[in-house]
C-alpha cells in the first residue's frame, strides 16, 4: 500500500502542475454499506469516503481513473424496540482502478466507469450498544473487489457519481460451517453503495 500511495501523489502531482495527458483533483462523498453473510442485513451502516484521484485519458472519451481513499465500510443492525445495536465497523485505505467512458447521453456528459479495487484494512471494531471488541475470527487486511456506476459531468471541473462495489473474495471465514455450494455462505464481503463528488484541480 506504501507503494500505491507514493504511485497515487506522484501522479497528482503531475496533473496539478499542467501535465496535459493527466488531470487530478479529489473525491468525497457518503456511503451506505453492509457485508453479506454476516446475518445483520440491511445497508444499515452508513460512512465516508473522501481521497484523491488521477486520470488519464486513452481517447477522446475514454480513460483510466486511479483513486486512493479512506473508506468506511461494516454494517449495523439497530432493534426498533429495545434500541440496542450490534455491527462491524471497518476501515480501508482503498484504491480502484477503474475504466471510465463517455456516453452519447446527455451531450457526452454521463460516464460510465468500471475496474477492479483492492483495500488495505487499517482498523477493525465490532460495536455493540456503543462498546467495542476486536472480532473473531478477524478480516483479512486485504478486501479484494470490482467497483462499477456512472457519473455525470457538471462542468469540466466538477463531477457527482454513483458507484457500488462488492468484494469478489471473502475478507473474513464464515463464523460457522459454511453450506458447500453458497458462495455467500463461505465468508463475508463488504458491499457498498456510494454517492460522490469530485472536483478537478
Amino acid at each position: 500500500m506504501r507503494t500505491g500511495a507514493i504511485v497515487c501523489f506522484c501522479l497528482l502531482s503531475f496533473a496539478i502542475h499542467g501535465q496535459k495527458e493527466f488531470s487530478g483533483g479529489l473525491v468525497a462523498g457518503p456511503v451506505t454499506t453492509q457485508i453479506s453473510g454476516d446475518g445483520l442485513g440491511g445497508w444499515d451502516k452508513y460512512g465516508f469516503c473522501g481521497g484523491a484521484w488521477v486520470r488519464m485519458p486513452l481517447s477522446e472519451k475514454s480513460g483510466l481513473l486511479l483513486s486512493m481513499t479512506y473508506f468506511n465500510k461494516g454494517s449495523m443492525r439497530v432493534d426498533t424496540l429495545t434500541r440496542t445495536s450490534y455491527g462491524f465497523v471497518l476501515d480501508y485505505v482503498e484504491v480502484p482502478i477503474l475504466f471510465d467512458r463517455k456516453t452519447d447521453l446527455a451531450n457526452s456528459k454521463i460516464r460510465w466507469q468500471f475496474g477492479p479495487s483492492i483495500g488495505y484494512l487499517i482498523r477493525q471494531k465490532i460495536k455493540s450498544n456503543g462498546n467495542f471488541y476486536e472480532p473473531i475470527p478477524a478480516f483479512s487486511r486485504l478486501d479484494f473487489g470490482i467497483a462499477g456506476g456512472f457519473a455525470y459531468d457538471f462542468t469540466a471541473k466538477y463531477q457527482l457519481a454513483f458507484r457500488s462495489s462488492t468484494s469478489i473474495l471473502p475478507t473474513r471465514p464464515a463464523p460457522t460451517n459454511p453450506v458447500a455450494n453458497s458462495y455467500y455462505l463461505k465468508g463475508n464481503y463488504n458491499q457498498t453503495l456510494q454517492l460522490l463528488f469530485s472536483v478537478r484541480l
